[in-house]
């Protein structure tokens, strides 16, 4: 809401009478959790609100929300907990031990515990026990109540027939009909100079709405509200001071200036990053894949798919284009390095799910059918769509599709615009030929070795081979166990000498005839036929005399005999040669030499030869090494260099995550509970059979991606458009003409303007499905730029203004908060595109919040607590929470406190010697609020100012200081005469150090962390961890130091403290200094302090101390070293920061009239 000038002289009041940093707790916290009481809730559905639906929305949503309902549970409505899933009710009014979501948490009673990727906190429990013994409180709501309504009415569960009966009547599904635009008497705004405005077609559809409803348009807002209004959301960024000056000083008809400023937002290349964010969301878009042991994580140019979503906006793509290039760009472009086939990140820059192709596969037909179309295709997977007309082969069909495309081996280099010195791009390719070469060298000595062992123990890797190909009886970690043989070995000779035997080789083959006649049949042919086959082979004058000796002297009697007369033949062969081969002349050249026996040789040239059983393949090596953990590591470790060149590199040339087709498409199956093992009818890969008026045959076209986009932007698919534009209109107005932004089907609610919906999807496609269009027809409406004022006599008819009689006032989403902060302290970095960046990285990024580093396994805190929308999931719109921790993100957050200073820094300047007061505070309200300050918001501020400079520059420092000096030093106080200390000034983020580089030039390894230390040189560079007594008193100390390496002559340390001093020694052990009682006064210092012996080398040891208060004012108290351990304090705010601060925490900057 914006502040009043009362509430803005409240905040500056308020902050003058207690200290800054507490009351802005108090008023952020204030301001943001104003919304969770607004509405009149009673104590109890304040708790749900505030503790029970973020927990749920956190938790459980994803798996059990309105896209997804595993279990057939539903837990986003209380109605859908109290039916529960096909275990029973999720949760029974009051009584904790009936309720089965405890069960599940705990993960007792035979359930399993949830949520899935990790259990619940005590606290969290705690709350959803709490709410059950509470009765369930859940607030109602006109949708609750709608949704209520709509269930009576629908069909069984599941019976396809029923819904398809329902489905025919449905609003969503009917085809696109243009109405026709209502004429309607009364003017949009009840202000003669606006009676044109009722032209307007969003006005007319909305007027006649609110005729109906007995309600009138409200009266425009002002041009200060307009303006800043169309900068947030057009571009995301607030309106400077100056912008605002001119909108509003236009003397021009205000159409006409809202029409100007509307078309320069448009053209502005900061207009595709405010919606290419909101678009991202829904592409599930993330910088990392999800855990996969030992794999790279990074997607090193997923960045790339971000920037071609910006600049197709910021372009004006038309959508339906748009859309087919995310699906199948491939199909669209002859060029290799098209920029557009970045769009295909659309579909790969999801999670892998550990490469589990039954999951991506499902999660693409989910961003599809849901992302493109608000239809929840994914719950057809394992049974016919519990809801809506899909029945499980229509998910099949799809997931043909996708069955039959890949990654690409190598991704493809794409053209952009972007060039880089020849110096830099010589320096990436440099760094990056070293890592590859460094893997390939290591793929080489991993062959290398694997050959070495075939050559060693052949008899072993047979028999290995045998357990897994022909009695199948084991798996190839339990034969590598058994035989105690290399992976990296077994496992491509396995796939090679089964491939041979699964194609049939030649049984007439003179060495391997026997082999691939016996080990090509079947236990019951082999038994049968052997008899006939001993005699064939007796016989067989062509056949390799050491082979027929073999199996005429053993008679095998089992398929394994048969493979160890190989065995023995190869492994005699193989010594032959190792004889020879130690000759000069075999090792220069090794393949010309031959074995004089030319039986033998024959033998060798299967084994040694070009394309020969040892001729492994380089790549099936070192895949068969990630079996083991040690294996995987090693290769990943080599892997994951390479990716941080790609990632990090300032001159690596970006790729498109693009998708191929396979050579031969798959045609499907469906597979029966969604279970890959088990088969049911083949399906052909189409269309949804719902939308069979769209698209009513098979997929011809390769995997049929390029048919697919096309039925999905056709303009007789009647969700497309209508999905679209409703999603838009949300962005305008907090809340879409469907409430449902992601699910069009039976269980949506009717719009509430239907005719407005159809008129603006069919015109939006009559407009060659321009998205700018869309922008500009709702921006130049009335109804977009009427007031958000609250009128009485309208709310009390429509108290959610459902109608529209007035604008909707708005939070500002996380992104544009952030934005906002650097926007107006000028530190804002608006290059468009380029890698993602860590927000929570120091030195902090000014960049636009867009650009954000989006990691799955580990997102940034910062995003967390903003609601930011989960990465693992298509999302058409974010929860909205009112959490403290959004409040102490203002408050405490070093990002904040350093755009304050930044703020204050560049209004200094604009200070006049004759009130310089007044002149800062203006200029801060022009940076912060776009506007001049009022007299009496001026007077607040001065005053503000004054109480602010009580507390200015003071240090915010702990009781524990951190560095160095001479052991002689006898100080009591800091900065006394005798006082040598002086603080180690870098912080590594572990640890306090000399400098950047370790070890410092001069001071070498003086270094101090949590627990452990390293001295200096020499006494005069000791290690000094400083205690300053906060208070008047007494302590005890108890201490444990540890040094435990074996070279070096220890160390000697002190507890010292003006005139008392403790001293030990301690050399490849451990030692407790302790001192019983040590009176102390505040501000007195205690300094632990370790210096080195006759020689520095290997001094590193461990230090934990432990004070306790026993007397005076610190008794009770107690410090520990290692758990108080922190980074440096934070520079406290001057009192010019503070106010600047303080305004950014303010509803009229954080929120959107």
């Amino acid at each position: 809401m914006m502040l009043s000038l009362m509430s803005s002289q409240r905040v500056l009041s308020v902050w003058m009478h207690q200290t800054a940093r507490y009351l802005t707790c108090l008023l952020a916290v204030a301001l943001f959790c104003a919304g969770a009481y607004a509405d009149g809730l009673n104590p109890r559905e304040s708790f749900f609100e505030e503790k029970v639906r973020p927990l749920l929305i956190e938790h459980c949503y994803e798996c059990h929300g309105d896209a997804l309902q595993e279990s057939d549970l539903r837990l986003d409505s209380l109605g859908t907990i109290l039916q529960g899933g096909i275990s029973g009710p999720a949760a029974v009014a009051k009584n904790v031990n009936e309720s089965l979501i405890i069960d599940a948490v705990l993960g007792r009673r035979g359930m399993e515990m949830m949520p899935p990727d990790g259990p619940l906190e005590e606290d969290q429990i705690v709350t959803l026990r709490r709410w059950i013994n509470m009765g369930l409180p859940w607030p109602a709501s006109a949708q609750d109540m709608a949704e209520s309504d709509a269930t009576d009415m629908t069909p069984a569960l599941g019976d396809q027939k029923a819904i398809g009966r329902v489905a025919e009547s449905h609003w969503a599904f009917q085809p696109l009909q243009k109405p026709q635009v209502p004429t309607t008497s009364k003017p949009a705004d009840q202000t003669a100079a606006n009676q044109k405005k009722s032209a307007h077609p969003i006005d007319s559809f909305i007027a006649a709405s609110l005729d109906r409803n007995g309600l009138t348009p409200g009266k425009t807002a002002s041009r200060e509200v307009i303006v800043r209004r169309l900068h947030f959301d057009l571009l995301g960024l607030p309106p400077t001071y100056s912008q605002v000056q001119a909108f509003v000083n236009d003397e021009r008809d205000t159409d006409v200036v809202v029409s100007e400023w509307i078309e320069t937002l448009l053209a502005d290349q900061h207009h595709g990053e405010r919606w290419a964010r909101y678009w991202l969301d829904l592409a599930r878009y993330g910088d990392t894949r999800d855990w996969q042991a030992q794999a790279e994580l990074r997607y090193p140019y997923a960045y790339t798919y971000r920037d071609y979503v910006i600049q197709s906006l910021n372009n004006d793509k038309p959508y339906d284009q748009f859309v087919r290039e995310q699906i199948a760009a491939d199909f669209y472009t002859e060029d290799a390095d098209s920029p557009s086939l970045a769009a295909l990140g659309f579909l790969t820059v999801g999670p892998r799910f550990r490469n589990n192709r039954l999951e991506q596969i499902a999660d693409k037909i989910d961003v599809v059918g849901r992302g493109l179309m608000g239809i929840t295709v994914s719950c057809a997977r394992c049974h016919d769509h519990k809801y809506d007309p899909i029945p499980t082969e229509d998910y099949y069909s799809l997931y043909g599709v996708f069955a039959s495309c890949a990654l690409p081996e190598t991704l493809p280099r794409i053209d952009t615009d972007v060039s880089f010195s020849d110096e830099l791009k010589a320096d990436f390719q440099a760094q990056l030929t070293a890592k590859q070469n460094e893997l390939a060298e290591y793929k080489a000595d991993l062959r290398k070795q694997a050959i070495a062992d075939l050559k060693k123990q052949l008899p072993t890797y047979l028999d290995g081979f045998y357990l897994l190909s022909i009695t199948r009886g084991k798996e190839i970690r339990g034969v590598i166990g058994q035989l105690k043989i290399k992976e990296t070995a077994m496992t491509p000779l396995n796939a090679r000498l089964a491939a041979d035997l699964k194609n049939r080789s030649d049984v007439s083959h003179p060495s391997l005839g026997p082999w691939n006649q016996a080990l090509g049949a079947n236990t019951k042919q082999f038994n049968k036929q052997l008899p006939r086959w001993m005699k064939s082979w007796r016989a067989n004058k062509h056949l390799n005399p050491l082979i027929r000796d073999g199996l005429v002297e053993s008679n095998p009697k089992t398929q394994r005999e048969l493979i160890a007369v190989y065995a023995d033949v190869m492994d005699d062969v193989l010594k032959a040669w190792d004889a020879i081969s130690k000759s000069a002349d075999v090792k220069n050249d090794n393949q010309a030499i031959k074995l004089a026996d030319a039986n033998q040789e024959a033998i060798r040239q299967i084994l040694m030869a070009d394309g020969g059983w040892f001729d492994l393949d380089v790549e099936a090596v070192a895949r068969a090494s990630r079996l083991l953990g040690k294996g995987r590591k090693a290769l990943g470790d080599r892997e994951k260099a390479i990716a941080a060149v790609e990632s990090t590199h300032p001159a690596a040339p970006p790729r498109a995550m693009a998708l191929v087709d396979l050579k031969k498409p798959v045609n499907p199956f469906v597979l029966l509970r969604g279970e890959a093992n088990r088969r049911g009818d083949r399906v052909p890969r189409q269309f949804l059979s719902l939308l069979s008026d769209v698209s009513d045959g098979p997929f011809t076209d390769g995997s049929g991606r390029r048919e697919l986009a096309e039925a999905i932007t056709s303009a007789e698919n009647p969700l497309t458009a209508r999905v679209l534009v409703n999603r838009v209109w949300a962005r305008y107005f907090g809340r879409g003409l469907v409430d449902s932004l992601d699910d069009f089907g039976l269980r949506s609610s009717p719009p509430s303007h239907p005719e407005l919906l159809d008129w603006l999807a069919s015109e939006f496609i009559e407009q060659g499905w321009s998205m700018k269009w869309m922008h500009r027809t709702i921006t130049t409406s009335h109804t977009y730029q009427q007031s958000s004022e609250l009128r009485e006599d309208a709310f009390a008819v429509d108290p959610e203004n459902r109608w529209l009689w007035r604008q909707n006032r708005r939070r500002l989403d996380f992104e544009a908060m952030r934005d906002s902060i650097v926007s107006v302290a000028g530190t804002i970095d608006l290059t468009v595109g380029g890698r993602s960046v860590k927000l929570s990285e120091t030195p902090y990024t000014t960049r636009r919040s867009l650009y954000a580093y989006v990691d799955r396994l580990e997102l940034d805190p910062i995003l967390r607590t903003f609601d930011f929308a989960s990465p693992t999931a298509s999302a058409a719109s974010r929860a909205e929470t009112t959490i403290p921790q959004q409040a102490l993100f203002f408050m405490n957050h070093p990002f904040v406190a350093e755009q304050a200073r930044e703020l204050a820094d560049r209004v200094a300047d604009e200070a006049d010697g004759n009130d310089a007061d007044a002149a800062t505070i203006t200029a801060i309200y022009r940076r912060v609020f776009s506007r001049d300050p009022s007299a009496d918001e001026i007077t607040m501020a001065k005053r503000f100012l004054v109480a602010a400079a009580d507390t200015d520059g003071q240090a915010l420092g702990g009781v524990w200081q951190y560095g160095w000096g001479n052991i002689a030093s006898t100080p009591k106080h800091a900065g006394d005469p005798a006082d040598d200390f002086t603080p180690l000034p870098y912080w590594s983020g572990k640890a306090y150090q000399a400098s950047e580089p370790f070890p410092d030039p001069k001071l070498k390894f003086l270094r101090l962390s949590a627990t452990a230390a390293h001295c200096g040189v020499n006494p005069a560079h000791s290690i000094i961890r400083r205690w300053v007594a906060p208070a008047d008193g007494a302590v005890r100390i108890a201490c444990k130091v540890t040094h435990a390496r074996p070279n070096g002559d220890g160390i000697t340390v002190s507890i010292r403290s003006g005139d008392f001093r403790t001293t030990d020694k301690v050399a490849r052990g451990t030692i407790k200094p302790s001192v019983p009682r040590l009176p102390v006064k505040a501000g007195e210092v205690i300094d632990f302090v370790a210096s080195p012996g006759a020689n520095s080398n290997s001094d590193s040891h461990t230090w934990t101390i432990t004070i306790a208060g026993i007397g005076g004012e610190l008794n009770g108290d107690r410090w520990q070293s290692q758990k108080d351990f922190a980074p440096p304090a934070p520079q406290p705010l001057g009192r010019v920061d503070q106010l600047a601060q303080a305004l950014m925490l303010t509803n009229e900057f954080l929120y959107l009239d």
